[in-house]
């Protein structure tokens, strides 16, 4: 019996250094793991993104800018997106199989053609023009073995508050970069804040951005996610990636 608990002993001590040597946490992969489900069950959503992002200047070096995006899903090919900031006011609407990305300071409007999800509409956007879509990196069914496959480091730091909200604080390193979570201690386990470090670039430029006002399962109407150009609202062709270099 005692040889048992001895042998058992030491397979949990060579298990910590295990653990402890690939630094990736179980307690951080679990609560990631139940906001990624927490996410994947929503029939329909609507979230206010707060973004802070650095932008490289030859003269300023990092300069800070912000965005404010207030996002709307529906299923899974649907998506509203009114954005103001210092890209200026701009919506993207996605009904399924148009695109539609309207700028209000320019009055003008581009109309795509793209796949039938959401998912699929991201990827196609983001790989021929370069539009990248907030919160929607959480949205991913594969999220989680995403980030465990290109991380070496995945911890869980503790509880901190973010605005008066109780959170999970998750931090971890990449490659590329090094990153921070803050997930709601509550039950629905929804993200709260995000922090990234791009370690590849100069400066270590970070992008930041905090989500509130989350509506779980609204009844969101179709008409949301149909576009139509206000008066006198030119449309334009959008410009892919390649013909831009």
């Amino acid at each position: 019996m005692i040889k048992r608990i001895a042998f058992v002993m030491i397979i949990c001590l060579l298990s910590g250094q295990i653990n402890a040597q690939s630094r990736i946490d179980t307690v951080a992969v679990s609560i990631l793991d139940k906001m990624s489900a927490m996410i994947g069950e929503l029939s329909s959503c609507s979230v206010v993104a707060r973004s802070n992002y650095d932008v490289s200047s030859r003269e300023l070096g990092l300069v800070k800018h912000s965005d404010e995006h207030h996002v709307y899903i529906s299923g899974n090919n649907k998506m509203l997106v009114r954005a103001d900031g210092d890209k200026g006011s701009r919506q993207l609407v996605y009904n399924g199989k148009t695109l539609y990305h309207y700028s209000a300071d320019k009055n003008h409007y581009t109309q795509t053609e793209v796949p039938s999800t959401v998912i699929e509409m991201i990827d196609f956007m983001n790989k021929k023009y370069g539009i990248v879509f907030p919160v929607v990196d959480f949205f991913y069914p594969g999220f989680v073995d995403d980030l465990l496959s290109e991380s070496s480091n995945l911890v869980m730091l503790g509880t901190t508050k973010v605005d008066g909200k109780e959170c999970f604080h998750i931090a971890g390193t990449a490659k590329d970069k090094t990153y921070q979570f803050w997930i709601a201690d509550d039950a629905f386990n929804l993200p709260v804040k995000m922090v990234i470090v791009y370690t590849d670039k100069p400066l270590n430029p970070q992008y930041e951005a905090t989500y509130s006002d989350w509506q779980i399962n609204p009844n969101l109407p179709k008409a949301l996610f149909e576009f139509n150009a206000p008066p006198h609202a030119n449309k334009i062709k959008m410009t892919p990636l390649t013909a831009k270099k």
